[in-house]
């Protein structure tokens, strides 16, 4: 068993890590406001940034709250903590994909993985909402914001 403080430490840097890169990924996309509003890039890079600072909100807590959190313990091998986990190593799978397969045929595995890891049964009712949310992205990213979404690296 770990304590809080500790785990609180890790999530910190894995916070400041992740929305950071976040942040770099986004800069690549055109962050200024047009007529037509924020451009591509300001949303993400606006939740990399919220990321990042609420990755310190919790730093500073922890410092300044070490006592208290240092006594309570965190049970991170508990069997309710599987499919956390199993739903970590899914999106770290669709990460990969997306740049092996492209972001729609990533998204069509990734949608259904996790409505069957939540006990999520019914084959229609997946096929429909995978369909449904890929539609729904293609429309708004692609058609309405014109946005390209990341493509197969064998189609590049």
């Amino acid at each position: 068993m770990k304590n809080m403080a500790s785990c609180n430490y890790i999530v910190s840097v894995l916070g400041v890590l992740v929305g950071a890169a976040i942040m770099l990924a986004a800069s690549e996309f055109p962050l200024e406001f047009t007529e037509n509003g924020p451009g591509p890039g300001f949303w993400p890079f606006s939740l990399g940034t919220a990321l990042v600072l609420a990755a310190v909100m919790l730093l500073v807590y922890t410092i300044s709250c070490k006592k208290d959190l240092t006594e309570q313990l965190v049970a991170l091998t508990l069997p309710a903590n599987k499919r956390v986990y199993v739903a970590m190593l899914i999106v770290a799978a669709y990460c990969g994909l997306i740049a092996v397969l492209g972001f729609y045929p990533a998204s069509a595995l990734l949608i259904p993985a996790i409505m069957r890891l939540l006990d999520f049964h019914d084959k229609k009712i997946i096929a429909m909402t995978t369909v449904g949310t890929i539609v729904f992205i293609y429309v708004i990213f692609g058609v309405l914001l014109h946005t390209k979404m990341p493509q197969s690296m064998f189609l590049e």
